[in-house]
Protein backbone atom coordinates (compact mmCIF):
# COMPACT_ATOMS: atom_id res chain seq x y z
CA UNK A 1 0.00 0.00 0.00
CA UNK A 2 2.94 2.49 0.55
CA UNK A 3 4.72 4.01 -1.94
CA UNK A 4 6.84 2.17 -4.13
CA UNK A 5 10.19 1.29 -2.91
CA UNK A 6 12.12 3.53 -5.74
CA UNK A 7 10.86 6.71 -4.30
CA UNK A 8 13.26 5.64 -1.39
CA UNK A 9 10.62 6.25 1.37
CA UNK A 10 10.95 3.86 4.35
CA UNK A 11 9.72 2.90 7.39
CA UNK A 12 11.80 1.33 10.40
CA UNK A 13 12.08 1.71 14.16
CA UNK A 14 12.30 5.18 15.49
CA UNK A 15 15.56 5.52 17.54
CA UNK A 16 17.06 7.88 20.28
CA UNK A 17 17.77 10.56 18.31
CA UNK A 18 14.19 10.89 16.44
CA UNK A 19 12.69 10.90 20.33
CA UNK A 20 15.03 13.74 20.35
CA UNK A 21 14.14 15.60 17.12
CA UNK A 22 10.23 15.28 17.89
CA UNK A 23 10.68 16.76 21.29
CA UNK A 24 11.54 20.15 19.23
CA UNK A 25 8.28 19.59 17.29
CA UNK A 26 6.35 20.54 20.58
CA UNK A 27 7.11 24.33 21.36
CA UNK A 28 4.35 24.44 23.80
CA UNK A 29 1.17 22.99 25.37
CA UNK A 30 -1.10 23.10 23.14
CA UNK A 31 0.96 22.01 20.12
CA UNK A 32 2.11 18.75 22.78
CA UNK A 33 -1.63 18.25 23.93
CA UNK A 34 -3.34 17.86 20.04
CA UNK A 35 -0.82 15.44 19.40
CA UNK A 36 -0.65 13.35 22.57
CA UNK A 37 -3.17 13.47 24.41
CA UNK A 38 -3.96 15.25 27.94
CA UNK A 39 -1.79 12.85 29.81
CA UNK A 40 1.70 14.02 28.71
CA UNK A 41 3.63 16.40 30.86
CA UNK A 42 4.17 19.81 29.67
CA UNK A 43 6.84 21.00 30.02
CA UNK A 44 8.73 18.03 29.38
CA UNK A 45 12.22 16.87 29.84
CA UNK A 46 13.93 13.91 27.28
CA UNK A 47 13.18 11.27 30.68
CA UNK A 48 9.57 12.35 31.21
CA UNK A 49 8.68 12.78 27.44
CA UNK A 50 10.05 9.09 26.56
CA UNK A 51 8.21 7.68 29.59
CA UNK A 52 5.43 9.36 28.59
CA UNK A 53 5.56 8.18 25.30
CA UNK A 54 6.05 4.92 26.58
CA UNK A 55 9.34 4.67 24.23
CA UNK A 56 10.60 1.29 24.42
CA UNK A 57 7.75 -0.41 24.85
CA UNK A 58 5.01 0.67 22.15
CA UNK A 59 5.60 0.12 18.95
CA UNK A 60 7.24 3.62 17.68
CA UNK A 61 7.93 3.84 14.03
CA UNK A 62 9.56 6.77 11.96
CA UNK A 63 9.29 7.00 8.65
CA UNK A 64 11.98 8.90 6.52
CA UNK A 65 11.90 10.48 3.00
CA UNK A 66 14.25 9.50 0.32
CA UNK A 67 17.59 11.61 1.27
CA UNK A 68 17.15 10.11 4.79
CA UNK A 69 15.69 12.34 6.62
CA UNK A 70 13.35 12.00 9.46
CA UNK A 71 9.78 12.87 8.06
CA UNK A 72 7.06 11.66 10.58
CA UNK A 73 6.72 9.60 13.16
CA UNK A 74 3.90 7.28 14.90
CA UNK A 75 3.16 4.82 17.21
CA UNK A 76 0.76 1.50 17.57
CA UNK A 77 -0.74 -1.22 19.66
CA UNK A 78 -3.59 -3.50 19.58
CA UNK A 79 -6.80 -2.27 20.88
CA UNK A 80 -10.27 -4.17 20.56
CA UNK A 81 -8.71 -6.55 17.98
CA UNK A 82 -7.58 -3.48 15.62
CA UNK A 83 -4.19 -2.60 15.00
CA UNK A 84 -4.77 1.50 16.58
CA UNK A 85 -2.49 4.22 15.57
CA UNK A 86 -1.45 6.54 17.80
CA UNK A 87 0.80 9.75 18.52
CA UNK A 88 0.97 10.05 14.29
CA UNK A 89 3.23 13.26 13.97
CA UNK A 90 4.98 14.93 10.69
CA UNK A 91 8.14 16.87 10.37
CA UNK A 92 6.81 20.61 10.68
CA UNK A 93 9.41 21.16 8.06
CA UNK A 94 7.33 18.87 5.77
CA UNK A 95 3.91 19.41 6.71
CA UNK A 96 1.19 19.62 3.71
CA UNK A 97 3.14 17.69 1.47
CA UNK A 98 1.65 13.94 2.01
CA UNK A 99 3.91 12.57 4.55
CA UNK A 100 1.35 12.20 6.95
CA UNK A 101 -0.56 9.76 4.47
CA UNK A 102 2.75 8.23 3.43
CA UNK A 103 3.05 7.15 7.22
CA UNK A 104 -0.04 6.04 7.62
CA UNK A 105 -0.06 3.83 4.84
CA UNK A 106 3.68 2.41 5.62
CA UNK A 107 2.85 1.46 9.49
CA UNK A 108 -0.85 -0.65 8.43
CA UNK A 109 1.81 -1.83 5.64
CA UNK A 110 3.96 -3.52 8.51
CA UNK A 111 1.16 -4.10 10.81
CA UNK A 112 -0.91 -5.72 8.49
CA UNK A 113 2.72 -7.64 7.48
CA UNK A 114 3.05 -8.34 10.68
CA UNK A 115 -0.13 -9.06 12.66
CA UNK A 116 -2.39 -9.17 9.42
CA UNK A 117 -5.26 -6.99 10.95
CA UNK A 118 -8.23 -7.05 8.91
CA UNK A 119 -9.40 -3.17 10.65
CA UNK A 120 -7.27 0.00 12.10
CA UNK A 121 -8.59 2.51 14.27
CA UNK A 122 -7.66 5.52 15.84
CA UNK A 123 -8.48 8.57 17.75
CA UNK A 124 -8.32 12.19 17.01
CA UNK A 125 -9.35 16.09 18.66
CA UNK A 126 -12.76 17.09 16.57
CA UNK A 127 -10.73 20.58 16.38
CA UNK A 128 -7.35 18.81 14.14
CA UNK A 129 -8.72 19.61 10.42
CA UNK A 130 -5.60 18.57 8.83
CA UNK A 131 -5.62 15.19 10.38
CA UNK A 132 -9.20 14.69 10.24
CA UNK A 133 -9.49 15.59 6.50
CA UNK A 134 -6.21 13.34 6.34
CA UNK A 135 -7.86 10.02 8.05
CA UNK A 136 -11.02 10.57 6.31
CA UNK A 137 -8.94 10.65 2.84
CA UNK A 138 -7.28 7.27 3.55
CA UNK A 139 -10.82 6.06 4.17
CA UNK A 140 -11.44 6.41 7.52
CA UNK A 141 -14.40 6.87 8.91
CA UNK A 142 -16.37 7.61 12.34
CA UNK A 143 -17.49 5.22 14.16
CA UNK A 144 -19.14 5.17 18.01
CA UNK A 145 -17.06 6.12 20.32
CA UNK A 146 -15.61 3.83 22.52
CA UNK A 147 -17.25 3.80 26.29
CA UNK A 148 -13.95 2.91 27.80
CA UNK A 149 -12.12 5.86 26.42
CA UNK A 150 -11.96 9.38 27.96
CA UNK A 151 -13.09 12.54 26.09
CA UNK A 152 -15.73 11.84 23.57
CA UNK A 153 -16.83 15.25 23.88
CA UNK A 154 -13.45 16.71 22.64
CA UNK A 155 -12.53 13.75 20.01
CA UNK A 156 -13.65 11.77 16.98
CA UNK A 157 -13.02 7.78 16.92
CA UNK A 158 -11.90 6.61 13.40
CA UNK A 159 -11.68 2.78 12.09
CA UNK A 160 -10.93 1.94 8.71
CA UNK A 161 -11.37 -1.69 6.76
CA UNK A 162 -8.32 -3.20 5.27
CA UNK A 163 -9.06 -2.51 1.60
CA UNK A 164 -8.07 -4.47 -0.93
CA UNK A 165 -4.46 -4.87 -2.31
CA UNK A 166 -3.14 -3.36 1.02
CA UNK A 167 0.26 -5.78 0.98
CA UNK A 168 1.73 -7.00 -1.44
CA UNK A 169 2.75 -10.77 -2.45
CA UNK A 170 5.64 -11.93 -0.76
Amino acid sequence: MGPPAEEGWTLGPASDADVDAIMAWFPDAASADIWSGPDFRFPFSAESFRQDLRFGTMASWALRGPAGEFAAFGQSYERTGRGHLARLVVNPDMRGQGVGKRLIQHIISALEASHGYDEYSLFVYRHNEPAYRCYRSLGFRVVDYPEDAPMPDKCFFLTRKKQQGEVEDK
